[in-house]
């Protein structure tokens, strides 16, 4: 057996939550249901959820710390401008012409 709850919330909220959890695989009721069932058993809202977008921000960022660190390294062969597109220029010589 279940009980209804009724949640009045601005249309534009909902809308952009559904999106989210859309995102994630889940329903808006799944959520409800698993957060309360979450701050029921640890006293708090113990959980993160996140959509893909800030996932891909994280792969972003690790990018371009991986980018510093090899910039830092002193073994790092850089290729000049030149270097680098006449490696594209020779492998699609139809737009470059």
């Amino acid at each position: 057996m279940s009980s209804a709850i009724t949640v009045r919330v601005d249309p534009d909220v909902k809308e952009q939550a559904e999106i989210m959890l859309e995102d994630m695989g889940i329903t808006m009721t799944t959520f409800f249901v698993s957060s309360l069932k979450a701050l029921i058993r640890e006293k708090k809202i113990p959980f993160e959820m996140v959509t893909t977008q800030y996932l891909r921000d994280q792969v972003i960022l690790e990018k371009l710390a991986e980018a510093e660190r090899e910039a830092e390294n002193p073994n790092t062969v850089w290729l000049s401008h030149g270097e680098v597109f006449g490696k594209f220029k020779d492998k699609d010589k139809d737009n470059y012409e």
